[in-house]
């Protein structure tokens, strides 16, 4: 990072609690079943010993999750984010499986990196973040590597198109 604080982003979308805002699997929609974000979507429940936030139904079982991410294909969330969200240090957000691979596959056409589909998630909404933001800066921990998200990805056709005009 540049030491002095004109060069610091404005907005640092994250999937961990050091940014200002944290991007969830958004999956395909709002019910259980169709997305992992349970910080959106989830309530107050135990789950492998921790209370926090949990995706299940009105009798307190877990429900299955859907995202394209493997990585965040989960019905829990470390009680950190839980309570970085509760006392609104961390503004937590989500993106859909189609936004996502849409975010990915620009980001190898515009600047040739192929990262995990978990980090694809912080793309799209930085995307989202920075039309509404112009001028703004924005920093994101690019984790992980795409190449291992290479079986998913094969059964999505890529959208061929040049991303260069958005």
């Amino acid at each position: 990072m540049v030491s002095n604080n004109r060069d610091r982003p404005d907005a640092p979308p994250a999937c961990d609690p050091h940014g200002d805002i944290g991007v969830e699997a958004g999956g395909t929609g709002d019910g259980l079943g169709e997305n992992a974000a349970t910080l959106a979507t989830g309530t107050p429940g135990v789950l492998q010993g921790s209370y926090t936030m949990i995706l299940q139904d009105e009798d307190g079982q877990v429900q299955e999750t859907h995202s394209i991410s493997a990585g965040l294909d989960y019905s829990g969330v470390g009680p950190e984010h839980a309570l970085l969200q509760a006392t609104g240090r961390v503004k937590y957000v989500s993106a859909s499986d189609d936004e996502s691979l849409a975010a990915l596959e620009e980001l190898c056409e515009a600047e040739g990196i192929l990262t995990a589909l978990e980090t694809s998630h912080a793309y799209a909404y930085a995307k989202k973040w920075s039309q509404e933001n112009p001028g703004k800066r924005v920093l994101i921990g690019n984790s992980g590597r795409g190449d291992k998200d290479m079986p998913t990805l094969t059964r999505y056709p890529a959208r061929i198109r040049t991303y260069a005009s958005t």
